[in-house]
This record gives C-alpha cells, structure tokens and sequence, in this order.
C-alpha cells in the first residue's frame, strides 16, 4: 500500500558546479553542503582533493535509503491495514443502526471516516522522505527508522484514544440496541491494542542515563526568559530581553543567525509549531505574536494581541494546532484560534477560576482536560463539554497546599506537579471521576537555594519537559535542572541533576531528546548538554 517516495525530484539534483549533468556520485561527508555532495560525471573526471572522501554510486544510496524506508513501512502498514479493518468492522455496525436512528448515527459515522483518513494519512506522511536528511542520518551513522516508527505508533495511539473517547459517550444511548455490545467488543480490541503497543514501546525503548557537558558556551547578556526548538532540531529560537534571536543549532553547537523585534517588553515564553514553520510568542506586555518563516532568514510577524492585561505567563497548542491557550499574571487564561495561512490570532473567550498568576497549563492525550496551576495555590481541571467548550469543573484537592509552580500530563489520566515550597514531586491519578494526588508515588527533591516568594515568577520560564518515546522528564526545581525517568511499576526515578548555582535559569530539551541547552543568570551565557541513553 505504501511505497518510499523521495520528496525531491531526481531530475533536479545537480552538482554544485551545474553541469547540467546527472548525479552519479556522492561523497559521504557531513561537513560538505547538500549539493557539495553530489558529482556528475564531469566532476568525477576533473575531481581533485588532498582529503580521503568516502564516496558511494548515487543509485546505490538511494537503494539504501528506500530499503530502509520500506522495511519500516511494512511494519506500520501491518498496523495500519489492522486498524482500518476493524474500523470498517465498525462501520458496518453502525450502518445496520442507521435505518432506525439515522440522525443520531450520522455524526458516528462521520466520525469513522475521519478516524480511517487520519490513519491513512499517518501512513501517507511516514511513507515520504527526504534524499539529503536520510543521506545525513547514513553520514552520522544515526538511523531514525525506529523513532519514526515508534512515532507513528504514538500517532495511531493518540488518534485511537481520542476517537474511543469522543464515540464512547455518544454510544451509551444505544445501550439496549443489539449491536452495542457488538460495537463495544470491536472500540475494546482498538483499547487493548492501544495498550499492548505502549508496553512494547516501554519495554523496547532507551532509557535517560546521565548528561554530557558540550565544552561550548555562547555569552548572552539580556536576561533569557525562554528557549524553544523546531521539529528537526536545527532551528533554536530564544528570549533576549525585548528581542528574540534565532539561531542555526547543529552538533551541540548554536550560531546566531539574526534579531527579531515586535514587542515592548521583555519576551517572557515561546512555543514552536511542530506541524509548519512558525513560532509564537508572549510578552511581560501582555501581547501575543504569531511568527511565521517565508524562507531561511525572513520571518513575518502577526498582528500583536493584547487581550490579557498584565504579562503573558505560558502558551501551550493542541496537537493540531487550531487553538492556543495563554495563561497570564491578570489571573485569566485565554483561548485562541490559529489562523496560519493568514498569521493570524482571533480571540476565542477567558476561562476564569484564578485569582493570581496563572502559572502553567497543560492537555492530556485525548485532549479533553486541560489542567491549571498558580500563585493562588489553586490546581484547576477544565474539561470540554458537548459543544466543545471549555468549562471549570473543580478544585484538585492537595495533601500540602502550595504554589503550583509547574504541571504536566503525562498520560490521558495522570500529571506531575511541581510546587514552589514542598520539597516533592507529585503525582496525580484520575479516580472515581476525579484526579487525586497518589500520595505514596511522591518523588522526593534535595533544595539548597533560597525561597524568597519572589522567584516564584522564574519558575515559569523553564517549562516541564516530557519526550515519551524517550522516556524522558526534565523540570526545574528552584536552582537545579532534574532529569527523571518511569520505571515499569510508575513510579519515577530521579536519573541525575544539575547544579545551576542561580535562580534566574530557563531552558528546554530538542524534541528528540538529544541535546539540553539553558541560560544562567550567574554566568550570562547558553550551557549545553548531551543527553545520553543506554
């Protein structure tokens, strides 16, 4: 069903030098450009070097790479036809339904056909590659077939999970119908396979084992509020005071490419888009810009908006990226549409429980709940209701009361808290209708620094960092940046930390979970680490 197809047309390769003449060969070495790498046979002939180039028949590689690619291919189509067969399974269900609640029924059924396009998509989207970033990944040595792979599952994953979840509680009505229990056999087997790829996914998977200093430092003066990466991990965008600068991030080492400039005050989050090339920022000013790139070192910038009125806190986008949440120091958290073709943001409406600070948000998988935490000492649950609006549910009780610092599902029906003072991270489990704190899966932190309230704000600017594949958390505790890992039984281990010497500290971790880069106050430059795995 699905066959590697590289994304740039063969015809159109050519050598550095034009010969307008067909590539034959490649030289395998990672410190030339794209098209430094690539020789006609004019090239070949006049091709002259001191230096032992490693060089492979341009056809030969290119096999390499879609042998590569259809072996991984195999694997998800096995998955993906699964998936779709017991879909159709469902279809049919619904169809011998429909004759007698065919209203009712109609938005089921067009639920399935989204729910097999979304997986036929999934597979579409794995099945294309690049030439020149798998020819990258051979150079270094470095295959992402089973991150892709593992990707894609997660993709499936969240895909299943939150369709189960949407037609589950549209199909409780048909609870005296024959064919429900029919139905609910076949959302069950989706349910289970769900799980059992997730438990393959934890027994296969690398776990964080220490952090590798990069000997590279790069000075930065301004204080840094925010660091954020795009999807492949070559593009770093951070906070300088007002400005924000991009940078060219390769091999642990970054290089500043250019300056941004919109908002009147300091730049105090970030957030990139891992779908399209664009970024969105917030501002101690209270404004909120879309970013978008039209090409390698031109960005427009959206209409700022300015509906909060104090200093935006955090920003967070659903997996599709059609909405934003802000959370503010007015107490308020915005909802957002996203406009990308046009750039732009159009305010929704305000969700209103706070008191004070709104200091971070966060969505479980399904995307059904949407937690809160701030300086009001408050844990808010928000959940979607039948029109697909945002509503206050209730409170989360605590065994402590104190500063919600930071929050982070980690599954649809669990998150992890950071408070201020409470020297523990907790955890919260979905029981009984409603998440309560599992008292006994505390995971217990070691603080030295100080405790002035003030510092409370900072904690905000470096974000928790979850990367499931990787079995990865990285927070911020006070002066400490904490990397920790889940063991089989849920419980989470602490798998090292680093020592910042200073409260003023933001940073972030590249989406695949290779490198960590922060800025520190004490020292006023970018640190960067490896993150190694065994």
């Amino acid at each position: 069903m699905y066959k590697p197809k590289m994304i740039e047309n063969e015809k159109n390769l050519h050598c550095q030098l034009k010969h307008q003449l067909p590539v034959s060969m490649v030289i395998l070495d990672s410190k030339l450009t794209q098209n430094q790498r690539l020789l006609c046979q004019e090239c070949i002939d006049n091709f002259e070097s001191e230096q032992k180039y490693k060089t492979i028949g341009f056809k030969k590689i290119v096999q390499k790479i879609e042998e590569n690619k259809q072996s991984q291919l195999n694997i998800i189509e096995n998955l993906i036809i699964t998936n779709i067969k017991q879909v159709e399974s469902f279809q049919i269900q619904i169809n011998n339904l429909k004759s007698m609640v065919l209203q009712q029924l109609d938005q089921l059924l067009n639920n399935t056909k989204d729910w097999i396009l979304n997986l036929k998509q999934t597979g579409s989207k794995l099945s294309e590659y690049s030439f020149f970033k798998e020819l990258d990944l051979i150079i270094i040595n470095q295959q992402n077939n089973k991150d892709d792979q593992i990707n894609c599952q997660n993709q499936i994953k969240k895909l299943n999970q939150s369709q189960i979840t949407k037609i589950n509680s549209k199909l409780e009505q048909f609870k005296l119908f024959q064919e429900y229990q029919q139905l609910k056999d076949i959302l069950n087997k989706l349910n289970e396979q769900t799980s059992n790829m997730s438990i393959i996914q934890q027994q296969q998977q690398l776990n964080p084992n220490q952090l590798l200093f990069i000997d590279y430092k790069i000075e930065q003066q301004e204080d840094c509020r925010a660091i954020v990466f795009d999807s492949t991990g070559k593009i770093m965008v951070s906070a300088c005071g007002k400005l924000i600068i991009i940078w060219n991030f390769n091999n642990g080492k970054i290089k500043k490419v250019q300056s941004l400039s919109q908002h009147q005050n300091n730049v105090s989050c970030l957030i990139y888009s891992k779908i399209n090339n664009y970024f969105i920022s917030g501002s101690q000013d209270g404004s909120i810009i879309l970013w978008k790139q039209l090409n390698n070192n031109q960005w427009q910038s959206s209409k700022p908006q300015c509906e909060h009125k104090n200093g935006i806190s955090c920003i967070i986008l659903t997996q599709n990226e059609d909405q934003l949440f802000s959370g503010s120091y007015d107490s308020m958290i915005n909802v957002w549409k996203i406009d990308f073709i046009n750039n732009q943001l159009t305010f929704f409406y305000s969700l209103q429980k706070h008191t004070r600070l709104v200091n971070q948000l966060s969505l479980n998988e399904s995307e059904r709940v949407l937690v809160s935490c701030g300086y009001d000492q408050l844990i808010i649950i928000w959940q979607k209701d039948a029109n697909n609006k945002w509503t206050f549910q209730y409170v989360v009780k605590q065994s402590i009361e104190d500063y919600g610092a930071q929050v982070k599902f980690l599954k649809e029906d669990q998150f992890i808290l950071v408070p201020y003072s409470t020297k523990f991270i907790c955890l919260f489990q979905q029981k009984d209708g409603q998440f309560q704190e599992i008292v006994e899966k505390k995971v217990k932190l070691i603080y030295f620094g100080v405790t002035a309230p003030q510092l409370f704000y900072y904690l905000s600017f470096f974000p928790i960092i979850y990367i499931k594949d990787k079995n990865l958390i990285c927070l911020r505790y006070h002066e400490k940046i904490i990397i920790l890992k889940e063991q089989i039984d849920g419980q989470l281990l602490i798998v090292q930390e680093l020592d910042c010497q200073h409260w003023n500290i933001s940073g972030t971790v590249t989406k695949n979970g290779q490198y960590l880069i922060y800025w520190s106050g004490k020292k006023n430059n970018y640190e960067i680490y490896e993150i190694q795995y065994k």
